[in-house]
């Protein structure tokens, strides 16, 4: 899942540190491993405990065949989009730019065809992963402090993301965004 997802582009930002010897790649490699790879999957269990964080209800607003036919196409716009672009690689070639961006497209759709809350979350943050690679392969030299300050306001985010879901699932007995709907006030 996500760790796994940033784990891996923490590799890639090592990766290319080892080509290129720009330090701050090294820094991010090893900043996005700790943080996206371990912390922030262990601040969203903390904060939804138990059984919501066990048990996963895979509920669509869009029945599961449609789910994978739109994925498979927004996969395949952000490889031809990447191929439109005007871009002059780097350290990373242009097949890598469309990938990070059918990530992005991908956790955007997530986010959005998800009833469950948590996987609305990791559907945001699996398209946060997707802006940190579109910001590798374009400006490898883009510098740390940028990346950081992404970094720390996604994990702002995942802690108070965590708090509100396991919040609605005391209140509704359930982290089916759907069950909102119930709420009167």
């Amino acid at each position: 899942g996500y760790a796994a997802q940033s784990i891996l582009l923490g590799g890639l930002a090592i990766a290319m540190f080892a080509g290129s010897r720009l330090p701050h790649l090294l820094a991010l490699g090893l900043l996005t491993i700790g943080i996206k790879g371990f912390a922030i999957p262990a601040v969203v269990r903390f904060q939804v405990r138990g059984p919501t964080y066990r048990r996963r209800e895979i509920a669509y607003y869009v029945g599961f065949p449609t789910a994978l036919l739109v994925g498979a196409g927004l996969s395949l716009v952000g490889l031809v989009a990447a191929s439109r672009l005007p871009f002059h690689p780097s350290l990373l070639s242009e097949p890598v730019l469309g990938l990070a961006i059918a990530v992005i497209l991908l956790g955007l759709f997530t986010t959005m065809a998800r009833r469950d809350a948590v996987l609305q979350l990791a559907g945001l943050l699996a398209a946060e992963n997707g802006v940190l690679l579109v910001g590798l392969v374009v400006s490898p030299e883009l510098g740390l402090l940028i990346e950081f300050a992404l970094v720390l306001d996604v994990v702002i985010g995942v802690a108070v993301m965590g708090f509100l879901i396991a919040r609605m699932h005391e209140t509704v007995a359930s982290t089916d965004t759907s069950e909102l709907s119930r709420l009167r006030g």
